[in-house]
């Protein structure tokens, strides 16, 4: 169990890595699209679309990532004035209504995605994508993310716990 763990452990810091090395190279793309731009050639037509599909793509690899990492923004005013129980009983009630809505979104964009791939359907940019794949994104980011909550949930880490609570809930 323990090499599951720690390959599953290696693929959601991959996953992040990936994210953000394709944050780095839309970085780089769209400073080199303006520089050509403003030196008066003309620029990629793909570095748009690109950026819009990366934007989405980055934000589903590193989601299980920002979850399990505490990352992600929540506000901790109610249940900081909770006495123990109170606030043992409402943070297993966020990551059950967490866990619901990843795995309700998640199920949406698979019958979304299980759609497009009957119809062949695709995103027509500068760069044709089936549609079908964008809607895996979702589907891995937020079941991955579903995961990492039900981590939470049955106390293998807790997500108020080893944070600064000066943070802001960041």
């Amino acid at each position: 169990m323990s090499s599951l763990r720690k390959g599953y452990d290696f693929f959601i810091v991959a996953l992040a890595v990936i994210a953000g090395a394709m944050l780095a190279g839309v970085f780089v793309s769209i400073v080199y699209d303006v520089t050509v731009r403003v030196l008066g050639f003309q620029p990629p037509y793909w570095t748009s679309a690109v950026t819009e599909y990366a934007l989405l793509f980055m934000t589903m690899l590193a989601a299980p990532w920002l979850v399990r990492g505490k990352g992600h923004v929540f506000v901790e005013t109610i249940v900081g004035v909770l006495p123990s129980l109170g606030r043992y009983l409402a943070a297993k009630l966020v990551y059950i209504l967490c866990i619901c809505l990843c795995l309700l979104v998640a199920y949406f964009a698979t019958l979304m995605g299980w759609d497009a791939y009957q119809r062949n359907d695709f995103d027509l940019r500068s760069i044709d994508m089936p549609t079908w794949i964008l809607f895996a994104a979702i589907v891995a980011g937020l079941t991955l993310s579903a995961l990492e909550f039900l981590r939470f949930l049955i106390g293998v880490d807790d997500m108020y716990s080893g944070r600064d609570p000066g943070q802001d809930g960041m």
